[in-house]
């Protein structure tokens, strides 16, 4: 009942609303307003119309030129679902890139690591041996032992960064 009633005043002030105002000023200097037309008499008159109400935020967002964009639709469930799948699809991306990423930071620090070492069985001296091409084992001289051990500092600097 009474959603009937304010339905009713709503629908009342209506008209009242969208109607035309007039402004006039008399002979004396007086400015009046009204909503009927101004006496033949009036110095100055001024038809007022009335504002249009401006649209909500949420049904015509502005562009970047400043004008209005039409509506957007509401997406159907096929648009829903493929937009899904999209975000699915890079979400996986991302993942596997960081699984990449994580794999050659633990091979850097093995081979960081592997490299360490072989500089510091250089460093300790001693007899270092080499595999010859049939097999047999050879045994370095100094000369070689240095040329090794300059090569080892290089490839342990390169992984060790």
């Amino acid at each position: 009942m009474k959603w009937i009633a304010t339905l009713s005043l709503l629908a009342l002030a209506l008209p009242a609303w969208a109607a035309e105002m007039y402004k006039w000023v008399d002979e004396s200097g007086k400015v009046h307003y009204s909503d009927q037309p101004p006496p033949p008499s009036a110095r100055q008159q001024t038809t007022i119309q009335p504002k249009v109400r401006p649209q909500s935020a949420a049904t015509t967002p502005a562009t970047t030129e400043g004008q209005a964009a039409p509506a957007t639709k509401a997406k159907t469930a096929q648009e829903l679902d493929m937009e899904f799948r999209k975000r699915r699809t890079e979400a996986a991306e991302a993942e596997a890139k960081r699984q990449q990423e994580a794999q050659a930071a633990a091979d850097k620090q093995r081979n960081c690591e592997a490299a360490k070492a072989r500089v510091a069985v250089l460093q300790t001296g001693g007899r270092i041996t080499r595999a010859s091409p049939s097999g047999e084992q050879i045994y370095l001289g100094d000369n070689e032992i240095a040329a090794e051990l300059i090569e080892a500092r290089k490839v342990a600097d390169s992984w060790c960064k």
